[in-house]
């Protein structure tokens, strides 16, 4: 299931997805939480673009710098138990809620400007592509190579399961876009 395909067509049609999600929805829904203690769909776009931030400043410092001691070879990827349960638990499969690290927060409404977080948001897809191409070019194995967590360095994780995580986190966050517009 995890190749350079999917992961470049999941980053990539991310950026049509939450345009969609959005076009219709005026500055006051954007900015008007569903209900207290949750979050309005600015904010969800904004803890969208901190958690990848904190992601791809790992990927891009391992993948985007001198690769030639990396290893090489494609896949399909597999991401060892522990890992598929995480990429479970942030995906939209996973009803519960799960509680968000501090700096995964998003920023403060009043700081919401939609125009603005879709520019970053599409700019995000977009790097992650780049650290695909690269990838791509250079034949690098991306289950093969090792990062440390952006919160917990000590927990390793492949470059492919950073990219499952945030792609599973994107489409949790889409469907609760979704379920806030279904509710209005």
């Amino acid at each position: 299931m995890y190749t350079n395909d999917f992961y470049i067509q999941a980053f990539t049609s991310a950026k049509e997805i939450i345009s969609d999600l959005v076009a219709n929805v005026d500055d006051r829904m954007f900015n008007t939480p569903p209900a207290e203690n949750k979050w309005c769909i600015g904010e969800i776009i904004s803890h969208l673009i901190q958690t990848n931030k904190k992601y791809l400043e790992v990927l891009e410092d391992k993948i985007l710098g001198d690769t030639s001691g990396l290893k090489k070879g494609n896949g399909p990827y597999k991401h060892p138990i522990h890992l598929r349960w995480f990429i479970k638990v942030v995906s939209p499969e996973f009803k519960k809620a799960v509680p968000t690290l501090p700096p995964f927060e998003p920023i403060a409404i009043k700081d919401l400007n939609k125009s603005q977080l879709l520019e970053e948001f599409k700019a995000i897809q977009d790097r992650y592509l780049a650290i695909i191409s690269k990838a791509e070019k250079e034949n690098l194995h991306l289950g093969k190579i090792k990062v440390g967590n952006p919160i917990y360095p000590f927990i390793k994780m492949s470059v492919s399961a950073c990219l499952a995580v945030n792609e599973a986190h994107q489409r949790r966050h889409f469907q609760q876009v979704e379920d806030i517009l279904a509710q209005s």
